[in-house]
């Protein structure tokens, strides 16, 4: 099946130890510097416009990347559109590796050849990049468009992207739901699939922010969210398995909870499986969560790394998320300016179901995943 990335619990986000400090250290690097590491760019050009970037990027004549599958948020359209237009071949170490394993790369291979330019990381790994060392300060030409919720005040990181938490069904055999609390309906015993462990997955993780909201809770207090998984586990609802798409395609599961652009990849492969799926955002858990885009500190194609931040926040790069279903962070003003096109536009959730998500901050994450390491366990897995 397709989206490895998703599916294996290695690109769905390792938490454990990732959620490092909550505070932002500002070392006041310009624009164009690459990190205060020692590394392989101290001695190379970097520009200072985008023109520039541009210009010495082709120069480097590559960039390379780690983590990025083209079955995620449609970045194989993204790898087309960027070499197209700058003449830049791309190449993909580890497509379907964790934001734990892209951290690793960073550390293990810093100052070589073979080093990433630009990693691909959820949220709650963004501090443990700052603390460590191991990106680079860069503010994208798009800077000042994208909302400030998507990007750390001092440019080491911007998030081009994010996903809202949705339900998908397979219409032939349930009808689909358009609440969480839906899920405990006596329609879905034995049919509900989160498809990973929050203790070890971003995507689970969200879901139990999601079902907490539904519940009373709120980014502040995920424990209602628990208890929600731990009721459909008492009365039979939930499906322990690892995988959404293959949950659905084998029957496994006929309800799974996951990224919306996700659930929109999975579609062609399912259909093929006899699936018919259906999704939505629960109308009372409106959650989502980004995924950030920051250069290394020691890249080895400081000015194509840079392009491609550049790119992925650009008009383009922004259709092309669009298109895989990810919501693009300049997404309020592109749909004002008509940039985003009607194809695009068709796999994004509504624009006001959007306006209703508000992430939740570093300090809320390590709450949150504390709980849950203490609880899921036993009130869940082993339940």
């Amino acid at each position: 099946m397709a989206l490895i990335r998703e599916h294996s619990l290695s690109r769905r986000s390792l938490l454990q130890a990732a959620i490092a400090t909550a505070g932002t250290t500002a070392l006041g690097v310009g624009l164009a510097a690459c990190g205060g590491s020692s590394g392989s760019n101290k001695s190379k050009k970097i520009g200072t416009t985008p023109d520039e970037i541009a210009a010495l990027a082709k120069k480097e004549g590559k960039l390379q990347l780690i983590a990025y599958p083209k079955t995620w948020a449609n970045y194989g359209g993204s790898f087309k559109a960027f070499t197209a237009k700058y003449g830049i071949p791309i190449s993909v170490a580890n497509p379907d590796g964790s934001s734990a394993q892209e951290l690793t790369a960073l550390k293990t291979l810093k100052g070589q050849s073979s080093e990433p330019d630009v990693v691909d990381i959820g949220y709650e790994f963004t501090q443990q990049a700052i603390s460590q060392k191991l990106i680079a300060q860069y503010k994208p030409a798009n800077w000042a468009a994208v909302p400030t919720h998507l990007k750390d005040p001092d440019g080491w990181w911007t998030a081009a992207y994010y996903g809202v938490i949705s339900i998908g069904a397979d219409t032939k055999k349930v009808p689909a739901p358009t609440t969480m609390k839906d899920l405990l309906k006596p329609i879905y015993k034995g049919k509900v699939s989160l498809g990973g462990d929050p203790r070890t997955a971003t995507d689970s993780f969200a879901a139990v922010f999601a079902a907490a909201i539904a519940n009373g809770g709120s980014a502040d207090n995920v424990q209602p969210g628990i208890d929600f998984f731990a009721e459909l586990v008492k009365n039979g609802n939930f499906v322990k398995a690892t995988s959404n798409d293959s949950a659905l395609s084998t029957g496994q599961a006929a309800v799974v909870i996951d990224w919306n652009f996700n659930l929109l990849g999975f579609k062609p492969d399912l259909k093929k499986s006899g699936v018919d799926l259906a999704y939505s955002v629960p109308t009372d858990a409106v959650f989502g969560n980004y995924y950030a885009q920051p250069v290394a500190a020691d890249c080895p194609q400081p000015n194509a790394g840079r392009l491609w931040v550049d790119w992925l926040t650009s008009d383009e790069g922004s259709e092309q998320y669009a298109l895989g279903g990810a919501v693009p962070a300049r997404f309020e003003e592109l749909v004002k300016a008509g940039s985003l096109s009607a194809k695009a536009l068709a796999s994004l959730p509504d624009p006001t179901t959007l306006k209703q998500i508000t992430f939740p901050t570093a300090a809320q994450a390590a709450a949150a995943q504390k709980l849950v390491m203490a609880q899921w366990g036993s009130k869940v897995l082993n339940a």
